[in-house]
């Protein structure tokens, strides 16, 4: 019997969101890894690999032939949900890509998310853009977590048709971590609702033990943008120079009340 795959934080982290028994589908599986240790770990009960590239296409049949697992793991070329059918399976994963690209992935095959229930997704860019759209769709935010591998913070969402948080439960919760925010911080609270959206409302709302990290990250980035800035003497640069300012003190402001 071949040995358990092992996974990372990352891809941990990613299966114990999956349901059990359900089926699945890895988008941009790459070697396999996520969907061959779901299986040998019976936790669901048949998988399709996808991946638009033919090297680690190649690698993901050779993982799934290597586990024995050929009769109940398919590997497919294509793009997105492009190569799945409607019904095949009920949850979907999509790791490592940026934001606007997952969103763009969930778009290009409409009858296969029809019957998709769970949502497991770790963006790598615009996470407030994945929460924004998909909960207007009636997707509920069922979890978000945020996990450390090799010193690079992750985080990863889940979404349900049935369980978790509708956009009205999250505006609740947005409206009374503004409350909160601006009764210990002086951050104007138009402000402060984008930065919410941004960090995530359910990892503010837990205070989140890696969330201070994260907003040191972006602190910093901003700070190099200011810094590559300062060779320039025109207007509209000190103009953005001042609003990165601003955004890093909004940031400084949270993360004191995080720590409180």
């Amino acid at each position: 019997m071949n040995k358990l795959i092992k996974l990372g934080p990352r891809l941990k982290a990613i299966a114990s969101f999956v349901p059990q028994g359900t089926s699945l589908a890895d988008i941009g599986t790459d070697h396999a890894h996520l969907p061959v240790h779901l299986l040998q770990a019976k936790t669901i009960v048949k998988a399709i690999g996808v991946d638009n590239h033919q090297g680690p296409y190649e690698s993901a049949l050779e993982t799934v032939r290597a586990y024995g697992l050929a009769d109940v793991m398919e590997i497919r070329l294509g793009d997105g949900l492009v190569p799945l059918q409607k019904g095949e399976v009920e949850t979907l994963v999509i790791a490592g890509m940026g934001g606007k690209t997952i969103l763009k992935i969930l778009q290009t095959n409409p009858p296969v998310m029809e019957k998709i229930n769970t949502l497991i997704l770790q963006p790598q860019s615009y996470e407030d853009q994945v929460r924004i759209q998909l909960l207007p769709k009636g997707w509920k935010l069922k979890a978000e977590c945020l996990v450390t591998e090799e010193d690079l913070n992750y985080i990863i969402f889940c979404f349900s048709r049935f369980e978790g948080y509708s956009l009205i439960d999250i505006e609740k919760i947005c409206k009374e971590l503004t409350a909160d925010i601006t009764e210990s911080v002086p951050i104007p609270s138009s402000v402060l609702l984008r930065f919410i959206w941004k960090l995530g409302p359910l990892l503010l709302w837990h205070k989140d033990k890696l969330l201070p990290n994260i907003i040191d990250q972006i602190i910093q980035q901003r700070q190099k943008i200011i810094k590559s800035m300062t060779k320039t003497e025109r207007n509209e640069v000190k103009q953005a120079t001042k609003e990165l300012h601003a955004e890093i003190n909004i940031l400084e402001g949270i993360k004191k009340w995080l720590l409180q």
